[in-house]
């Protein structure tokens, strides 16, 4: 369901972040208000969007020694999302709708093919894996016809924790926060909120175990991954 009000929440993210057309309807559309896409300064950031993702995953690598492709393909990303964290890499093709609605922290990594259609803020926190073929829905529509002919549409923020694996081809849907340390497995479609340090899987996604925070098994003698050294 469409909000009535603005979230003063979102917009001050928004604020923070670089590339966004600042107005009036793009705060109803980040606070999940209904709107139309096709006014101007909506239409001018898709196309800016789509210049950027060209950029992005157009770039030759035969062209850029194999040492230095991460730090080109970052100060690309930096261009195309509203703000990313360093150590963070996506492999293309990578397909965002506006871009500066995206929030990627540190170290992540995106495999190829991710979809973000962001209306509305998605953000994702440090350290998450991310499979091939994921596809992270803000954007939604009413069930009413007649909203479809007059061309409103809404959405609602996605949010996904520090430390998550999401599996191959897993969708996520509009509104939808996945707590930080989860494991989603491959194809499941997530459509409703997973709570931290679960491990989910299916249509619809449901939590099938909880698993301990990464302190935790830092404390655990019989952890095999405790005293492991990370290999750069």
């Amino acid at each position: 369901m469409a909000a009535t009000e603005k979230r003063e929440d979102m917009i001050s993210i928004a604020r923070e972040l670089s590339g966004v057309p600042m107005c009036d309807d793009y705060e109803k559309m980040i606070s999940g208000m209904l709107y139309n896409p096709l006014l101007p300064r909506l239409v001018e950031a898709r196309h800016r969007c789509r210049i950027l993702t060209n950029d992005y995953n157009n770039l030759d690598p035969r062209t850029v020694a194999a040492e230095d492709i991460s730090d080109v393909r970052f100060e690309l990303l930096k261009k195309l999302v509203g703000r990313v964290g360093e150590g963070t890499f996506v492999e293309p093709p990578f397909r965002p709708d506006y871009g500066c609605n995206v929030v990627i922290g540190r170290d992540c990594f995106i495999n190829w093919n991710m979809t973000i259609l962001d209306t509305s803020l998605v953000i994702i926190g440090d350290r998450v894996q991310i499979a091939s073929e994921v596809r992270i829905y803000s954007a939604t529509h009413e069930t009413s016809v007649l909203s479809r002919r007059k061309f409103v549409e809404y959405g609602h923020p996605v949010k996904i924790g520090d430390d998550c694996w999401i599996g191959g081809g897993v969708i996520i849907l509009p509104g939808v926060t996945i707590g930080e340390g989860c494991t989603i497995g491959a194809g499941s479609v997530v459509t409703k909120d997973i709570p931290p340090f679960s491990v989910a899987v299916g249509n619809p996604c449901k939590v099938r175990k909880t698993i301990q925070s990464a302190e935790e098994e830092e404390k655990d003698p019989n952890n095999p991954y405790r005293n492991m050294v990370r290999e750069l």
